[in-house]
């Protein structure tokens, strides 16, 4: 969408999944599959932006220090980086809905995953090298009681934990049928509750 309204500026995608759009795909956008953890196939000093988002339910900490390290060697003088991530939490869910993300917090930390990393981003990019950052916070409702903002973060959220469900079934010792009828009834808490998300917009120049 950006590059079909920006036609002056070139964007690369990259991701470690061939999930790339092919309704939509204008000359000045390319994309690539590639992992940023063993490196992109792009010079030093290449971009002058560079934004990552939606990695945190599968990076360590290790993880973290390597992508942005990689993100500040793409990046010309100057440049900036930009991280959009939620620490996989639920402020103000019910009974179900914490007892579904504790299942998730448990997945997570069995593969060394620690969600709230995204919490300690700035403190990364500054160790980095990067000068002015700053963390920006956004309360994200989940459900109608969010309108339609809050109905489309929900569906996302949903389609999420049906991908994960397996995962959620091993990690609570519990059997798949029973996730859903977790998930169904987190669904439903969330209006009674006014459950919502953060997310945290993390970011940062490197110097010129």
């Amino acid at each position: 969408d950006m590059a079909t309204e920006l036609t002056q500026v070139n964007f690369v995608g990259v991701d470690i999944s061939s999930i790339f759009p092919q309704a939509i795909h204008p000359r000045n956008c390319s994309f690539f599959r590639e992992d940023i953890l063993d490196g992109i196939s792009q010079p030093d000093r290449t971009f002058d932006v560079v934004y990552q988002r939606n990695v945190a339910p599968g990076f360590t900490v290790e993880n973290w220090q390597r992508s942005i390290q990689e993100a500040y060697r793409l990046l010309k003088p100057g440049g900036w980086f930009e991280s959009v991530e939620t620490d996989v939490l639920v402020q103000e869910g019910g009974p179900f809905t914490n007892m579904c993300f504790e299942h998730m917090r448990l997945s997570m930390a069995s593969r060394n995953v620690d969600p709230s990393a995204v919490r300690a981003l700035d403190r990364l990019l500054i160790s980095t090298g990067f000068t002015d950052v700053q963390v920006i916070e956004y309360r994200v409702p989940l459900g109608q009681w969010g309108d339609k903002k809050g109905q489309l973060w929900k569906q996302n959220m949903l389609s999420i934990l049906e991908t994960v469900k397996p995962h959620l079934a091993q990690a609570g010792r519990i059997s798949e049928s029973q996730v859903s009828d977790m998930i169904q009834a987190m669904s439903r808490e969330t209006q009674e509750y006014q459950s919502y998300q953060t997310i945290y917009v993390t970011f940062g120049r490197k110097p010129v």
